[in-house]
Order: structure tokens, then C-alpha cells, then sequence
């Protein structure tokens, strides 16, 4: 009897616990079972037939939508390119089932399964909590137990995969992706990994690799002799040695993405490096004053600087527009450049429209700096005109040392308003500023006074106040001119006032008076770096009246993303805190009266019969979903 009843109080602590397939676990985001739960679309032998008659391509599509990831072919870390939405380990179990099934899917998901392995080191479902219960290793003097590594453990196991067939599995992978953690601690599984892995193309990497550290010298040599085509690679300082290697042309010929982090190298010996590589696509150099002007000037002894379609320029402050200048003065770089990215570099905000105008093919521009002083005009400054440009990343900014009140970016601001309203950006379809006025000067009108009230009921003035009274509250009154109801354009903003605008309707004034807007254009706007940022679409048929009639919202306006680079670059596109994961992209429209209107809330389309009540159209299966993932942390 004492047997059985231990065994009966086992029970009872596994019940308590809730395992993963019974009634007590919660593997829905309901909290029901998969088995309780009746299938929207019941099987039947037909559909059994058919399903034994699909080709081997259809197949594989099905499995793709089983496991997203197993198709990523970005060159983006495993932190960067995790899903949002979902469990990926989960999904990865159901396509290992999907393995086991028969002989013609056995085929057709093994493609799919070993294309792009990613270890990812817990569940993002509700079943991570009951993995890590079982996972702990206890004692008789130890009842809470030690965690065990799982990353590694998986890491092992896929190892031991792979290395007993090299052949058929590890010919098949392409990319390679795993923790921060992992691929920092676990060197040797990693190597070991790696070596029966041919045909790779990517792969997370430990950044002291990139340093030539002295430890990671086997590790290195390994993917050097293992690895001939991979496509992105990194180099950081103290690596000048080894990315002089390449202009030898016996290793890693097939790069398309090189990523220079503090690099201090002779610009002739650069070149030579970058000549080596035919198939380079885009280049980011960080934190390298080295890096100056001679990379890019013309030499008959040395090779010309490739063309790329992107080039990221970060903290590179001896790069001046000379320089580019002299790049873009070929038609095969003209040609290709579609992403350029200046953060704080030498190139002045005055002579950037020597860039634009010369780079036909620019798609993003991407623009950050620091400024001490108001925008300097001078006889050769032009508007920034391009045809082609369709995202802009404006971000001026003031010095720290500069006051907060002197307001000596508006002025920057003003200058790319003039060049918007002038027609010179004809395909501009977004912008990203850091003012939060900007929208009102692409309508016309002229910023709040400093003692305006934002209200029809506002505080009233004293009798000495110069501020005139206007229906509209304590607003100033736009001027309307023409018999189209156009806006006037903003005046300029560090102009004496009552001094006369003699020289104000020339053509070499970036501030002369323009006409209206030609076009819709989005504006992302924020006041700093860290606050939230707001959306507004300004459309040309503006007219003056409320709020909502200027800033309109449109299906689809939310759905204009940031400029993400292909060659895993997405970070310096998307700048810092525009959409971070998990953001909450918000809409703010105003109602005329200082407040902001309320979001129209359209009737949900009908839901088919035998579905719930918030669930999607075509659900997840139930044990890939689970619970949807919030803006919660992996570790909580």
C-alpha cells in the first residue's frame, strides 16, 4: 500500500505542475487544450488524398508557412531578426514532426528545415515554464535544483545532426544563427559545427573573432578553411592584418557586406582590399578617422572605390562632400547607390545638395548631425532637389553645449521645408524630422507665439499685450494669397525684422518664397531623440479650417515602415527609437482647439462560423501560437 500510495502523491505533483497535454496546461491563448478544441476545417478522406497528391514545391510552401524562420536569409544577428509574433521553437517542433510523417515529406521539409537554423534559448509560449521545471537538476539534498544550459544542450545536438550526416544535411545549410551567449561562451561546439558546413552563408560570429583576438585563433581558421562563401563579414580594430588578407584574393572572394568598426588603415591599402571583392553591395564604416576623403578621389595608380548600393558613413568626420563628390562623378556609382547614411560625418548640411543632385538613383538618404550655429546661406547654396528620393531621415539636432532656447535648428528645418515646397523633391513620399512643427510649415503656417493659449478659451492677454486678437483664439492669422486659397510660405526665420527682402524671390536663395505642397508626404515627427514620435500626412489639397481637414488619416498611411537595409544594416536605418520592436505606432491628429480627435472605430468584418471571437481569420495551429508574445522580455 505505501508504493501506491507514493506513487498517487506523484501524481498529484505532476497534475499540480500541468503538463503539456493535459487539461491543466494552458497551451491556447484561451487556456484549452488542443485536443478540446474543435478543428475549424475537420479532415476527410478526400482531403487526405489530396493532400498525398500535392508536388513536392507546394509541399514545401505549406511547410514554409509551418515555420516562417526556417526561410530568414537576412544578414541580421539571431537578437535582430527574431519574430514578433509567435513561439519559433514551437514551430520549428512542428516542422521536425512534419519529418517524421512519411517518405514524400520527409523530403520536401527537410529542404525547408536545414536551411536556416536558429537556436534560440527559450520557449516564448507558456511552455517554457513547464520545460524549465524538468529541466532542473536535483538532488536529495537539493530540491530546487540547477537550470540547465539549454542553448548549449541544443547546440549538441545539432552538432552531433549534423556531423553524422555531413553529406545530405549539412550540405543544405545556408545560414547559421544563435544567441549573444552561445556563440561568445561555446567556441569549440561551434567550430566543430561549423566544419561540416560547406555551403554557408551567414553566421553569428563572437565579436572577439572580429578583433583577431588571440583566443578566438583556431575558431578563425576554421571558418576560414570551412566557410569560402560567406557574404557578410566584420572587422574591428586591431583587425587591420587580417582584412589586409583579402586584398590577396584567397579568402571570402564572394562578400557582399563589409562592416568596419574602428578601423585605422592606410586609405590606398583599403582600396586595394575593396577592388579584391567584385560582389560587394554595401559598406559601413564606424568610428574611423582614417577613413577621409583620399578613399574616394580619383587616382590613376590605385583601383577606383567599388560601386555599391548602400554606403553607411558613422562618426567618420574627415569625409567631407568633396569627397562624395568626386565618388558619384562616375555614371556606374551614380547608377547604383540607393542608400546613403551620413551620422555625424564631415559633410555640412549648406553642401549636401552637391550629394542629392548628383546621386540619381538614391531611394533613402539618411542624415544626423549635431549643429553649434544657424544654418550659414552663401552665393553657391542651392535646394536639395533629387528625382528619386523617396525617404528622408532628417535629424538636426542642437550641441549640448548650445542653449535650448535659441533654437538655431529651426532654421535647418526651415531650409528643408523650402527645398520641399520649391518642388525640388518631386518623389518624396516620406520624412523623419526632429521637429515637432514641421508639418505646420509645409501647410504654411506660421509657428504658435510664444504667448498663445491653445484653446478658444484661453487666459486673456493684458492690456499691454501686442498680440492681436483673432476669432480663432490667440492664433495668428494665416496669409492667404491667390484666388486658390494657397498658403504663403514661412519667412525666414533669422532675417532682421522690417529689414526688406530684397534678393527674396531669386533663385539662388534656399529661402525664397515657394508655392504649396505638389504631393502627399508623411512626416514622422518628435521633439527629441527620446520622446515618442508622432505621424501626420500633409496632403496638397490643404485647406485652412480644423485640423482633421489638414492631417488626414488613410488605410495604409500606418503601414509606411522606415528604410531597412537587405544587407543586415536595418539598424542604422531605422535610427534610434523610430521602430524599435514592439513599439506602438500612434497617430496624433488635432482638433483645432489644442486636443486631438478621436480614431474612427470601424465595425469588425463578419467572422466565419466555428471561429471565436478575436481570433484571425486563418489561425495558427495551436501548439505554434500559444500565447500571444507582448512587450515582455524573453526572461520573464
Amino acid at each position: 500500500m505505501g508504493i501506491f500510495s507514493f506513487r498517487r502523491n506523484k501524481d498529484k505533483k505532476k497534475d499540480a505542475i500541468g503538463v503539456p497535454w493535459g487539461p491543466s496546461y494552458p497551451n491556447g491563448e484561451n487556456g484549452l487544450d488542443a485536443k478540446s478544441r474543435a478543428p475549424l476545417f475537420p479532415p476527410t478522406r478526400f482531403s487526405a488524398r489530396l493532400i498525398a497528391e500535392l508536388p513536392s514545391n507546394v509541399l514545401e510552401r505549406i511547410f514554409v508557412a509551418v515555420c516562417p524562420q526556417s526561410q530568414d536569409e537576412s544578414y541580421e544577428t539571431c537578437e535582430q531578426s527574431a519574430l514578433e509574433d509567435g513561439c519559433m521553437l514551437c514551430d520549428l517542433r512542428d516542422l521536425a514532426h512534419c519529418v517524421q510523417v512519411c517518405k514524400q515529406w520527409r523530403a520536401a521539409a527537410r529542404k525547408v528545415l536545414y536551411h536556416s537554423i536558429r537556436i534560440d534559448p527559450v520557449h516564448y509560449c507558456a511552455r517554457e515554464a513547464y520545460l524549465a521545471e524538468l529541466r532542473k537538476r536535483r538532488t536529495k539534498f537539493d530540491r530546487n535544483g540547477e537550470p540547465e544550459d539549454t542553448p548549449s544542450a541544443r547546440l549538441k545536438l545539432l552538432c552531433r545532426t549534423l556531423r553524422d550526416d555531413p553529406t545530405r544535411l549539412g550540405a543544405r545549410v545556408r545560414y547559421f544563427k544563435t544567441p549573444y551567449m552561445l556563440r561568445e561562451a561555446a567556441q569549440a561546439d561551434l567550430a566543430r559545427t561549423i566544419a561540416v558546413l560547406p555551403n554557408l552563408l551567414y553566421v553569428d560570429l563572437p565579436e572577439g573573432l572580429f578583433s583577431d583576438d588571440s583566443a578566438y585563433a583556431t575558431l578563425r581558421l576554421e571558418v576560414e578553411a570551412r566557410c569560402p562563401k560567406l557574404l557578410k563579414m566584420t572587422y574591428r580594430g586591431g583587425a587591420e592584418r587580417s582584412l589586409a588578407k583579402l586584398s590577396q584574393g584567397t579568402i571570402w572572394r564572394h562578400l557582399e557586406v563589409l562592416e568596419l568598426i574602428k578601423i585605422n588603415m592606410d586609405p590606398n591599402v583599403l582600396r586595394h582590399v575593396l577592388a579584391a571583392l567584385p560582389n560587394l553591395r554595401a559598406v559601413k564604416v564606424t568610428d574611423s578617422r582614417a577613413f577621409n576623403d583620399d578613399v574616394f578621389v580619383y587616382n590613376e595608380m590605385l583601383p577606383p572605390f567599388p560601386a555599391l548600393e548602400q554606403l553607411v558613413l558613422t562618426k567618420t568626420p574627415n569625409v567631407t562632400a568633396a569627397g562624395l563628390v568626386d565618388y558619384l562623378s562616375y555614371p556606374e556609382t551614380r547608377a547604383a547607390l540607393t542608400v546613403l547614411a551620413l551620422n555625424k560625418t564631415g559633410i555640412e548640411i549648406p553642401t549636401l545638395h552637391e550629394v542629392v543632385s548628383l546621386a540619381t538613383s538614391l531611394k533613402s538618404l539618411i542624415v544626423q548631425c549635431r549643429v553649434d550655429g544657424p544654418f550659414k546661406s552663401g552665393p553657391q547654396t542651392q535646394r536639395l532637389s533629387s528625382r528619386s528620393l523617396e525617404t528622408l531621415r532628417y535629424e538636426i539636432s542642437s550641441d549640448p553645449q548650445a542653449s535650448p532656447y535659441s533654437g538655431i535648428t529651426q532654421t535647418y528645418y526651415t531650409y528643408l521645408a523650402s527645398s520641399i515646397l520649391a518642388n525640388g523633391l518631386t518623389n518624396l513620399r516620406a520624412v523623419y524630422v526632429l521637429d515637432a512643427e514641421f508639418a505646420d510649415q509645409l501647410s504654411g503656417l506660421p509657428p504658435p507665439p510664444p504667448r498663445a493659449s491653445f484653446a478658444q478659451h484661453g487666459r486673456p492677454s493684458s492690456s499691454g499685450s501686442g498680440l492681436s486678437k483673432s476669432p480663432h483664439g490667440n492664433f495668428l492669422a494665416p496669409n492667404i494669397t491667390g484666388a486658390n486659397g494657397g498658403l504663403q510660405p514661412p519667412m525666414r526665420p533669422f532675417a532682421p525684422s522690417g529689414a526688406p527682402a530684397s534678393n527674396r524671390f531669386s533663385s539662388n536663395n534656399p529661402f525664397a518664397g515657394t508655392g504649396s505642397l505638389t504631393h502627399t508626404l508623411e512626416v514622422f515627427a518628435k521633439k527629441d531623440e527620446a520622446m515618442n514620435w508622432s505621424f501626420v500626412k500633409v496632403s496638397p489639397t490643404a485647406q485652412l479650417g480644423p485640423a482633421p481637414s489638414r492631417y488626414s488619416m488613410v488605410p495604409g498611411a500606418l503601414q509606411s515602415e522606415r528604410p531597412i537595409s537587405s544587407y543586415g544594416l536595418g539598424a542604422d536605418m531605422l535610427g534610434n527609437g523610430w521602430n524599435t520592436a514592439g513599439a506602438r505606432r500612434s497617430v496624433m491628429v488635432g482638433n483645432g482647439i489644442g486636443g486631438f480627435t478621436a480614431l474612427p472605430q470601424d465595425a469588425p468584418p463578419p467572422m466565419p462560423s466555428g471561429l471565436q471571437a478575436g481570433g484571425d481569420l486563418w489561425p495558427r495551429p495551436v501548439s505554434s501560437a500559444g500565447e500571444k508574445r507582448g512587450d515582455r522580455d524573453m526572461w520573464r
